[in-house]
């Protein structure tokens, strides 16, 4: 039985993203291992998980494996976690399997059986998450991770603003570029008389 390509790319970019020499660098400060490590590791996952679900319809199973993606997510942006994971081997371990299986491959399970607003609440949530969890970074007086610098973390801080941004402006965009090709072309409709 041959191996699916999009299967082995998924879990081609974790094992880039993880192992030597791209892995130390990325942990190596805060941004790159929050804002670059966690989204490839999730990024392989989610294609996986995608692939898996392009032939089955389980349109109930949506939120579910959004919800176990997001509470993953937010475990593993706990500092005492990040911390952890650099400490100890088997908590890294976990640590990328975990974003791999139970955020990733359930993003992307999720995200395909999802509706088109149960996807909008997902990236508004996570816009509204990262902006809060950004500002606390920045105006923190003291650093949460003791594996960092208090400078790593206000970076990491306008990063997750950043990406917010990013993610509203994903949002937004589509909305309303869509809203003005209706403006632009109305439909063939009979005028009604006006009464």
């Amino acid at each position: 039985m041959r191996t699916d390509a999009i299967v082995l790319a998924g879990a081609a970019l974790v094992a880039l993203v993880v192992l030597p020499p791209l892995g130390p660098l990325l942990e190596s400060r805060l941004p790159s291992h929050i804002l670059g490590q966690y989204p490839f590791i999730v990024a392989g996952g989610a294609l996986i998980g995608a692939r898996i679900a392009r032939d089955r319809t389980a349109p109930w199973s949506g939120a579910p494996a959004l919800l176990a993606a997001v509470l993953t997510l937010a475990f593993w942006l706990l500092p005492r976690w990040i911390d952890a994971s650099l400490a100890d081997p088997a908590t890294y371990a976990t640590k990328v399997a975990s974003l791999a299986c139970l955020a990733g491959l359930a993003l992307g399970w999720g995200w395909t059986q999802a509706g088109a607003v149960l996807r909008g609440f997902l990236v508004a949530n996570t816009a509204a998450m990262l902006a809060v969890m950004g500002w606390l970074m920045i105006m923190a007086p003291s650093r949460f991770c003791n594996a960092y610098l208090l400078l790593d973390q206000r970076l990491l801080g306008q990063g997750l603003v950043i990406a917010a941004g990013a993610l509203v402006a994903a949002l937004l965009v589509p909305a309303l570029i869509g809203r003005a090709c209706h403006a632009e072309s109305p439909p063939d409709r009979a005028r009604q008389p006006a009464e």
